[in-house]
Order: structure tokens, then C-alpha cells, then sequence
């Protein structure tokens, strides 16, 4: 007896909200990011000047030692005018108001604009300020903005490369939990080994799937039957229910008491 079972998810798609790992999730954000630049006239110029000829390069460059330096600057030096354009701030204005008008011109308006990595996009909102708070770039007496996602293009890119590099044994002993939480569950990411179709030569009791951010609720056929075994060829789907919620701008931020200074300067170098 073989037969086959494939496994996907209600309401939800891989490579759009869902990822089979960290790792994939890094490699399709990244290729996407590449291509963007490569794109661009200027960008293939960039591209060639740090001698990354593929996607491979550009992986590689991502990592916290590229081109002898530290930090995973050498990604925000060299491509941080291509990912976000900075604006503003503008107390009217919300933070995810500031990403739907971000310009296509730039990758994360791009993104938006294309529904390509909302919801990932959308966390970041969150992990940034988190981040910079947490290795005390922020200065809130006198107020340095310095938790302002749309304040430095540069600090964005180089944050979200130190999300992918890290995890949570290596990240820095004196980062919160909350950190060490996140890089280790980014949301959409599955924990584990998954595949979409297996076939199996005797019946099969349905595992559970780690899905970080979620909650699993169970397998179920497509007449929304909760399916336990199976021993024929079927189709069954996992409900997930979303746990985890990042939300800085809206819930934490108001809370957070800003001294204002009228001379602030920018902490970042670029």
C-alpha cells in the first residue's frame, strides 16, 4: 500500500505569509532584494563595485563580517539608498500609513506595492524600534528618534541583516528576552523539518506543524473535517491561529515617556 499526502494551510500560502524556515525566508527576502537592485542602472553598478556577481555574493554580503567589517555594515553602506526612503516623522501619521506610501522607487515600497512580504514587512515595523532600543541607540532623554523606523534607511538594512544573523544563543547576553525570542520566531516560519507532499507505505498519524507565530488547531480535509490518520491519497490543511502580535507603534510607543530635543542628531554614520 502507498499513497501520498500532500500538506498546506487554510488561508495561508508558502512564500507569501509562510516560510519552510528562518533561512528560506532570508534567501527569498534577499534574492528579491538583489533582483530589485539589479534592476536598476545604478544598481548594477553598485553591485559589480563590491564584485557580487550573483545572488550567492549577495547572500554572503548579508553577513556580519562582509568586506572585513563588522555590524553587517558593509550591507548598509553599500545598498541602503536602494531599501527605504526616508521621511519625516509626522506625529499625524502612523507607521503603517508611512510603509503604504512609501515609494516603489525604493524595495519596501516596492514590496508593498506588490504584496510581496507584508506580513514579514510589517513585523519589522516592530523588531526595529525593539532592536534599538535594546543595544541603547535610543536615547529617550533628550530624545534621539533613533527608534524611528523611516529616520535611516541604513540602520533598517543593517537591523534586519542582524535578525537573519543571529539566533537566539548567539545574540548578545544583555538583549532582552523578547529579542531573543523573536530571532529564533519570526512569524511565518516553520520550526522544524516540512514537507508538502510525502508518500507513505502504511497509515500515517498526522503530526503536528510549528509554525512560529501560530497556534496549530489541527489537520482537516477540504470539506473541514479534522483529519487525525490517514491511508489514501488526500489533501489535508492546518489551521493556524495567529498568537503572536507586534505592535511597537501602537501599543508600546504612546507609553514611553520622550524628552524632546530640538538639536538632535542623527546616531547612524550613513
Amino acid at each position: 500500500m502507498k499513497f501520498t499526502v500532500e500538506y498546506k494551510f487554510l488561508d495561508h500560502e508558502m512564500h507569501k505569509d509562510l516560510w519552510y524556515s528562518k533561512r528560506d525566508l532570508f534567501e527569498a527576502f534577499f534574492k528579491e532584494f538583489y533582483l530589485f537592485i539589479k534592476r536598476k542602472k545604478q544598481g548594477k553598478i553598485d553591485l559589480e563595485k563590491h564584485n557580487i556577481k550573483n545572488v550567492k555574493d549577495f547572500y554572503a554580503f548579508a553577513d556580519w563580517y562582509a568586506e572585513g567589517q563588522e555590524n553587517c555594515y558593509a550591507m548598509g553602506f553599500a545598498f541602503h539608498p536602494y531599501f527605504l526612503t526616508v521621511v519625516d516623522e509626522d506625529k499625524n501619521t502612523t507607521a503603517r500609513q508611512k510603509l503604504q506610501a512609501q515609494p516603489t522607487s525604493t524595495f519596501l515600497g516596492y514590496c508593498v506595492k506588490n504584496h510581496k512580504f507584508e506580513d514579514f514587512i510589517d513585523f519589522l515595523l516592530s523588531y526595529f524600534p525593539y532592536w534599538r532600543n535594546d543595544e541603547t541607540c535610543t536615547c529617550f532623554d533628550p530624545y534621539n528618534h533613533a527608534d524611528q523606523f523611516f529616520n535611516s534607511s541604513w540602520a533598517v538594512l543593517v537591523d534586519t541583516c542582524k535578525l537573519f544573523y543571529f539566533d537566539s544563543e548567539t545574540v548578545f547576553h544583555w538583549i532582552t528576552y523578547r529579542i531573543k525570542y523573536i530571532v529564533g520566531n519570526i512569524p511565518g516560519t516553520i520550526q522544524g523539518k516540512f514537507k508538502d507532499k510525502v508518500t507513505y507505505s502504511k497509515e500515517k498519524e498526522l503530526e503536528r506543524v510549528r509554525v512560529s507565530g501560530y497556534e496549530f488547531k489541527g489537520w482537516f480535509d477540504k470539506d473541514g473535517n479534522e483529519v487525525k490518520k490517514v491511508n489514501k491519497d488526500i489533501t489535508v490543511y492546518a489551521k493556524l491561529i495567529r498568537k503572536d502580535h507586534y505592535d511597537y507603534w501602537e501599543k508600546e510607543e504612546p507609553n514611553i515617556k520622550k524628552v524632546d530635543n530640538p538639536n538632535w542628531k542623527k546616531v547612524d554614520p550613513a
